[in-house]
């Protein structure tokens, strides 16, 4: 119950000493680390009611492990005795594979074809943004896959820079990359899947509604997640295109900022020039 984010270390396995680990009611996220399986002492292990995923460990002091000890993590699969779904293949990363092959396929259909207006749902905005399509892993994970435009100028280097910024930083209120695509002529992210989609729509869509308690949640949200960029970094972090668009909520309306394609990291003592300004079109919504 500390609010703890991000992955359980993997160094946790040089603790030989260790005989009681309890992690539960935190925000961890990422694999139960194998490096747990040669801690001959741990006795005690809880990381009940995290956001874990994949397959737990089954050697060494999980054997003599319970449902207990992973309560309230759907994301989890290994043996039944620990109350969790059987893992299915292929691995995750086969899964990752048939992804990018597909979108690959999917890609060179488009180029080929020439096509100016397209009726699939995925793709219909692939000539004048970039594409997202939802898929799920073999472990059942539902993740989103954000395909860059090839035709939009610069679409690479937006790319690069925001791989360069993601590799960096990590925070519930920041979408988090699962794994990345590319070739040379072809990019793509996996990206953690926003059930609810942009702020821009309830925001800007009839349909949709926000009561006040939720829009104060998502606004402290937007201000932890800019906080973390600009002060918890060695480098800040500035987002430079932080819009309703870019804002996303997960099943619990909970924000995530999103698109780091013109962030830029602030090194102290060096010199740095912009030549052009990369971006999205259209105008900057009040308050943003």
């Amino acid at each position: 119950m500390n609010s703890f984010e991000g992955d359980i270390p993997q160094s946790f396995g040089d603790l030989k000493g260790l005989d009681m680990l309890n992690l539960s009611y935190n925000n961890l996220s990422g694999t139960i680390p194998k490096s747990l399986e040669v801690l001959s002492h741990l006795k005690y292990l809880n990381v009940s009611f995290n956001k874990p995923s994949g397959e737990i460990p089954s050697n060494g002091p999980f054997a003599n492990f319970t449902a207990e000890s992973f309560l309230g993590n759907k994301g989890l699969c290994g043996n039944s005795i620990f109350g969790v779904r059987p893992c299915k293949n292929p691995s995750s990363q086969e899964s990752g594979a048939i992804i990018f092959a597909a979108l690959v396929y999917m890609l060179r259909k488009h180029r080929k074809s020439k096509m100016q207006n397209l009726s699939s749902p995925s793709m219909g905005s692939f000539l004048t943004d970039h594409c997202c399509c939802q898929g799920i892993l073999s472990d059942g994970i539902i993740v989103a896959v954000r395909v860059l435009n090839l035709q939009l100028d610069g679409a690479f280097k937006s790319f690069d820079a925001e791989c360069k910024v993601l590799r960096t930083i990590r925070h519930r209120n920041l979408v988090k990359v699962i794994s990345t695509c590319s070739n040379p002529e072809f990019r793509a992210l996996i990206l953690q899947y926003m059930a609810n989609g942009s702020l821009e729509k309830y925001l800007y869509h009839h349909n949709y509604c926000l009561n006040l308690l939720q829009r104060v949640n998502i606004m402290i949200g937007i201000a932890l997640a800019l906080e973390y960029l600009h002060h918890d970094q060695s480098e800040p972090v500035v987002h430079c295109d932080l819009k309703p668009n870019n804002i996303l909520l997960d099943e619990d309306m909970v924000a995530h900022v999103s698109d780091f394609g013109l962030a830029k990291i602030l090194i102290e003592n060096k010199d740095t020039t912009q030549t052009k300004t990369l971006g999205t079109l259209g105008y900057i919504a009040p308050g943003t």
